[in-house]
């Protein structure tokens, strides 16, 4: 886990927004290796084992292998759908799209969180990794750009949260393109879109008369 992404984590238990806190006992680069990552709201502990954080209520469940290999070119579409042309920020791969994280960072400087990747997947420098069974662990509005894997609107929605105004969205063609989203193409297999910002409500105005 990379060390400046931590102020970006989020206690996933259901309570008032939280930053996390960091207590290391193996650091690489600047990279988490291994520790604990705790809440200082409700007091849960999250470990960091091999540079992944588990956000896991049920940390035993086996996490499922690889059914696709790296691939550079799809590496290199994503870095292109994703926008990724400098290291500011940070993107988020979840699921599946966990497997190109280390082709991708071979493309571009960009810091990768990868979410519920294959387990062939692990944390390096340039990519973490979260292990979780529930909402993203991630403050709102903080990624630069996500791409979502799973047919799921519950994770869309998700996705879609944690995307910072005109960040892009990648997702499997098969979703419905959510409200305050932009899409901006479309081939068979998925969509990219651009978060809009959202529209401030309506200002009533009162005159006064005399």
């Amino acid at each position: 886990m990379f060390i400046e992404l931590v102020d970006a984590l989020r206690c996933p238990v259901p309570h008032e927004e939280s930053w996390l806190v960091a207590s290391t006992t193996r650091m690489e680069a600047r990279h988490i290796v291994e520790g604990t990552l705790g809440c200082p709201v409700c007091r849960a502990e999250y470990p960091v084992h091999r540079g992944a954080v588990d956000f896991r209520r049920e940390p035993t469940r086996p996490r499922p292998h690889a059914t696709e290999g790296r691939d550079a070119t799809q590496a290199m579409r994503l870095a292109a759908f994703l926008a990724l042309s400098d290291a500011l920020g940070f993107a988020v791969l979840l699921d599946a799209w966990g497997v190109q994280a280390q082709p991708l960072r071979e493309l571009v400087e960009t810091p990768l969180i990868v979410v519920d990747p294959p387990a062939d997947v692990i944390g390096e420098p340039g990519v973490s990794v979260l292990l979780t069974d529930g909402p993203l662990p991630l403050a709102m509005s903080s990624a630069r750009g996500v791409a979502v894997h799973r047919d799921s609107a519950a994770r869309l929605a998700e996705a879609v949260r944690v995307t910072r105004t005109g960040g892009r969205l990648v997702s499997p063609a098969g979703l419905t393109v959510p409200a305050g989203v932009r899409e901006l193409a479309r081939d068979e297999s998925l969509w990219v879109a651009e978060k809009e910002a959202e529209r401030s409500p309506l200002v009533t105005l009162h005159v006064r008369r005399g």
